[in-house]
């Protein structure tokens, strides 16, 4: 496969490339990476969080998208910030039912896989930029361990991002109305829970102040 220069390719230059490519691929930070396989873990808490989602959704404006579907989500001002294939996300933006790909995201959820990088940390700045999203939910599928970022209201109606971990859960979605439970999440699975955590509390709440 004749894959451009990473160092080197545009977001807009980019997304023409991939729109004629066999496979999927994302844009990080300017980099290429090539959608790689999933374990059986991953692929079984997609679909239990897919099924949980598409319930919570239906009927109503808002619906859910699978890993299938190319995600570039865009800031206030309009200005791409990535491309990505989420696990899955809900969107409540009617332009988002048509094209090749999604911009307006709600929640936004990533399953770690044992091969996770860095990209994920790229991932989640670009996600959190999002100029609608509440919700950015990420589940590892190595060990039962959940971490969530959402936003609260602060100062000045300034919103304060909030950072939660969850070691036993359940975990709340409050965009959805949801409680999800880890038995839930991880139905099907053999994921081992992480039996000493480093805190007995399961919510860490950070002190990000977003201006």
């Amino acid at each position: 496969m004749n894959r451009p220069k990473a160092e080197k390719i545009s977001l807009a230059n980019f997304l023409a490339w991939e729109q004629a490519q066999s496979e999927r691929h994302e844009w990080i930070d300017g980099t290429v990476v090539p959608c790689a396989g999933v374990s059986f873990e991953h692929a079984t808490i997609s679909t239990n969080l897919n099924a949980i989602f598409r319930s919570a959704v239906n009927p109503g404006p808002c619906f859910v998208q699978p890993s299938d579907r190319q995600l570039v989500p865009r800031n206030s001002a309009g200005e791409n910030l990535g491309s990505f294939y989420a696990d899955l996300f809900v969107s409540c933006a009617p332009e988002d039912r048509t094209g090749p790909a999604a911009h307006f995201p709600k929640i936004v959820v990533e399953i770690l896989s044992a091969h996770a990088g860095d990209e994920f940390t790229r991932k989640k700045d670009a996600y959190l930029g999002s100029a609608v999203l509440t919700e950015y939910i990420i589940v590892d599928s190595t060990r039962r361990y959940v971490v969530r970022y959402a936003w609260k209201e602060g100062r000045a109606d300034r919103p304060r991002l909030v950072t939660a971990e969850y070691r036993r859960g359940p975990v709340p979605v409050p965009t959805l109305g949801l409680t999800i439970s880890f038995d839930e999440i991880y139905d099907g699975t053999t994921v081992p829970a992480i039996l000493h955590p480093i805190s007995p509390d399961d919510i860490e709440d950070s002190a990000i102040v977003l201006d």
